[in-house]
């Protein structure tokens, strides 16, 4: 090579390439000590005039491009035609007639080499930290049945219309536990604390009353009378499943007419509807207080019935404020006396802090004979976790969602993430890879608060209504939603709290069904089974290489035969850099992955300090993590917890934030800044003051 006149030698610094690329091709030092920097010999034809940076450039395409032919031996020395080979994918030309390359012209190269169609990249099996296993602790989970042996049709309270209605429109003839235990005190005007597991029928069971007690009155209420129900919930999407509630509820009474606040449209559109006459009014709290306080045709004196729904979330991010001012709004309005309803999954100190506000010598009814530190799972719900590698974090959810999705049948599955960043960029890259490599194409869907009102409602319904389908979201749709035949909840990103983690599982297993759950973690994070563990919490561990392995019936499809392999390995080598060449070809995509990235750093190290020690942030390897957002390196700048992991001529923050929407330069205050990158995806309508995060580790 070194007298080949038709080739130059461009010294290229061996960062310029992956790690493992620049292994492949550096030279041996021929005397130790000699402090001689190490560098990549790489030919480039010498009639090709160019600078340095482009011929790097032009060799990195080259590897790409050219290394489809490379099958190596994983860990056995290669003959001839393999290191012949291996020289043509790195871009050189081809010996001429006489010549040979030798192992020490090329170096030995890694043990493992991908046989991808752009280039090697490092191993996903090399260096991972070990799994621990998890000690299976003798634990009797609190159970709450679901159904009672009651029927609507026996109570003799209830308007023959309502329990037909029941029957022909929503399809319910027997009743709940917290149903049958609620529905006589709320008759006699009690106000309740009412805790109950998800999917137990806590809407109906306040919602039912209150039609029934309107329906009563004489004279006959009519809409011109003014609100006498006011419902509060913490998010837009459970205050239109309320409203849906309410509509098929009053279908034989057509007099009453319910309404829905929830911010997303004009005010004025709005304050029409109110002038119209409403009687029942569900909504978040900010737009129901903006109106109470701003609207002159909305009047809360007549108001009789206050229900705090899902009243833990309401109380998180600055709820409580705008709740106790709706509530002292009510009490300087209210000319009658008024009942009062809190529920929730779980009751927390804050909501009983809460209770003492807004309740006057409220009767507590609690399903569940389980004492305050102990959650309440419905009875089929399996529960699963796995502790995974960060590398294999992104091929491992992949295949899952291919296995159950795909290959076998099952219907619908809720994939939870920490960030609005993490849920727009992992949908668009599994809708763009996965369905390219998949038979049976899969619906990928997504929702967060950062959305539009009418984007998200309409994301909502048609989710509900399909019988299929990937629906990748933020915590906005952990609380209280009911979407039909759910299948599988995954927790890709570990809850904040227990707590967190009965309600995201409370999606599925609704109302006696069936379902099953499962939860990521990283190695660092096993102790978060020891904390669901103590609060008598089940869950079992299942190894995520049997995920991987279920790659292996992608063989069926002739297209990806060879490039899969017939081992696990290959084949999650595989997704992997199928997800990374779509990050690689498309800079948007990159753009996006980089932001993605960057929330998720800065939502983990704002875990709350109860639980800082269970997710350590400085635990976290970030490479590797970067690796499960399909990003070769990690960008720059992440934010002031850690280094600069990237090189310094990589893109900064800014640069990556301002490239996905070119042309629109908006500053963002602090505020806004933590609203979209953390956790905090429940949008009251009114834009309200941040909570304060404490970024320390």
């Amino acid at each position: 090579m070194a007298g080949d006149t038709d080739n130059i030698c461009l010294n290229i610094g061996a960062r310029t390439l992956d790690p493992e690329v620049s292994k492949y091709f550096q030279r041996p030092s021929e005397s130790k000590g000699t402090g001689a920097s190490k560098t990549t010999r790489v030919g480039v034809k010498s009639d090709i005039k160019r600078k340095v940076n482009p011929a790097v450039k032009k060799v990195n395409s080259a590897l790409i491009q050219r290394s489809s032919n490379v099958k190596p031996k994983f860990g056995k020395p290669a003959d001839e035609s393999h290191k012949e080979k291996h020289l043509l994918s790195a871009g050189s030309n081809k010996p001429k007639k006489g010549e040979t390359n030798s192992g020490n012209e090329i170096g030995q190269g890694p043990k493992k080499v991908s046989t991808n169609t752009y280039g090697p990249t490092s191993s996903l099996f090399r260096k991972n930290p070990e799994v621990p296993q998890v000690e299976n602790k003798s634990i009797k989970p609190k159970n709450e049945a679901v159904f009672s042996s009651k029927f609507f049709k026996d109570v003799a309270e209830l308007h023959p219309h309502t329990v037909k209605n029941l029957a022909d429109v929503l399809h319910v003839t027997q009743m709940t536990q917290v149903q049958e235990l609620t529905l006589f005190p709320l008759l006699e005007g009690k106000d309740l604390l009412v805790c109950s597991q998800t999917g137990s029928g806590k809407t109906l069971a306040y919602a039912l009353p209150i039609v029934e007690m309107l329906q009563k009155k004489r004279p006959e209420i009519v809409r011109s009378d003014g609100v006498k129900a006011l419902v509060v919930l913490p998010t837009r999407e459970l205050a239109l499943q309320t409203y849906e509630c309410f509509v098929k509820l009053v279908k034989p009474f057509t007099r009453l007419v319910p309404g829905l606040l929830v911010g997303g449209e004009k005010r004025k559109s709005e304050k029409a509807r109110l002038r119209k006459g409403v009687n029942i009014l569900v909504g978040t709290p900010g737009r129901l207080l903006d109106h109470a306080m701003h609207t002159c045709c909305l009047q809360l004196s007549s108001v009789e019935w206050l229900i705090l729904d899902e009243a833990d979330r309401l109380l998180d991010l600055g709820y409580e404020r705008d709740v106790a001012s709706l509530v002292r709004t009510l009490d300087e309005q209210q000319k009658n006396s008024r009942q009062t309803i809190l529920l929730s999954a779980t009751l927390t100190s804050a909501v009983e802090k809460l209770a003492g506000l807004a309740l006057k010598n409220a009767e507590r009814i609690d399903v569940s004979d389980s004492i305050d530190h102990e959650l309440v799972i419905p009875d089929f719900l399996c529960q699963c976790y796995t502790i995974t590698p960060p590398k294999l974090r992104l091929a491992a959810l992949g295949a899952f969602i291919i296995w159950k999705c795909s290959v076998e049948t099952a219907g619908k599955m809720l994939v939870f993430m920490a960030t609005q960043d993490m849920v727009d960029y992992h949908h668009d890259l599994f809708n763009s890879v996965i369905n390219s490599v998949v038979k049976k194409k899969i619906l990928f869907s997504k929702l967060h608060g950062n959305m539009t009102q009418q984007e998200r409602f309409k994301i909502f319904n048609d989710f509900r209504q399909s019988t299929s389908g990937v629906l990748m979201c933020t915590d906005v749709a952990a609380r209280g939603i009911d979407v039909p035949k759910v299948d599988w909840i995954i927790q890709y990103t570990a809850p904040v709290s227990p707590a967190y983690y009965v309600h995201r599982v409370g999606r599925t297993a609704r109302a006696g069904e069936a379902g099953s759950a499962l939860l990521f973690l990283v190695p660092s994070e096993v102790r978060f089974i020891e904390l669901l563990q103590e609060r008598q919490i089940r869950l079992i561990q299942e190894n995520a290489e049997s995920y991987l392995e279920k790659l292996l019936a992608l063989r069926q499809d002739k297209r990806h035969r060879q490039e899969i392999g017939s081992t696990m390995e290959s084949a999650a080598t595989y997704l992997q850099l199928e997800f990374e060449k779509a990050v690689l070809e498309n800079k948007e995509l990159h753009n996006s992955a980089s932001n993605a990235y960057i929330s998720w750093i800065r939502f983990y190290s704002t875990y709350p300090k109860e639980v800082r020690s269970i997710f350590p942030f400085k635990e976290i390897h970030l490479g590797h993590m970067a690796k499960s957002f399909a990003l070769r390196d990690p960008p720059s700048n992440i934010s002031r917890h850690g280094k600069v992991f990237a090189k310094k001529s990589g893109p900064s923050t800014k640069q990556i934030s301002s490239s996905i929407k070119p042309g629109k330069k908006r500053k963002l205050t602090p505020a806004d800044r933590l609203r979209i990158l953390t956790n905090a995806e429940f949008e009251s309508g009114l834009p309200s003051k941040s909570a304060k995060f404490d970024f320390a580790d």
